[in-house]
């Protein structure tokens, strides 16, 4: 009885470990794979902006004028993790779009040139409480103010 008894504790040891073990790995490869999707969405987003800016200083004009532009974002890269945007630059000619998302876990930056014929100013940042991104750029003889709200 007793053999019995100490055979049956270490079988419902080794199986609750097991079930342990087991519910442990497919956490962290959730979390993985949320981390995957969101670091991807993210990426989109920020290429998806540089993209709108490269189109929108390719329309302007020798005249002074303002281009406004409204981007949908993914509602659930919003919904599901939230992030904030924001943009800045480090040289006249330099733009920098930084995301965060995923409880700070995901903070990717992209750089790009604009080029020297115009002299760049941004501003603003974008946080994920709405799903609609407005981008602005206005254009004042060869300077250019890039926001995002």
């Amino acid at each position: 009885m007793a053999s019995q008894y100490i055979t049956f504790m270490i079988v419902f040891t080794l199986g609750l470990s097991m079930v342990i073990v087991t519910n442990e790995m497919f956490t962290t490869m959730s979390d993985r794979f949320q981390l995957n999707i969101a670091e991807f969405e993210m990426d989109e987003v920020l290429d998806e902006i540089q993209t709108q800016i490269y189109e929108n200083l390719l329309l302007t004009s020798n005249f002074n004028q303002i281009i406004e532009q409204r981007l949908d974002l993914p509602e659930n890269l919003a919904q599901r993790f939230g992030y904030t945007i924001g943009i800045s630059n480090s040289t006249s000619n330099e733009v920098s779009i930084n995301g965060v998302t995923f409880n700070d876990r995901i903070n990717q930056t992209k750089t790009f040139s604009i080029g020297s014929t115009y002299l760049i100013n941004t501003q603003g940042e974008f946080s994920s409480t709405s799903p609609e991104l407005i981008l602005r750029i206005e254009k004042v003889g060869n300077e250019i103010l890039i926001q995002i709200s």
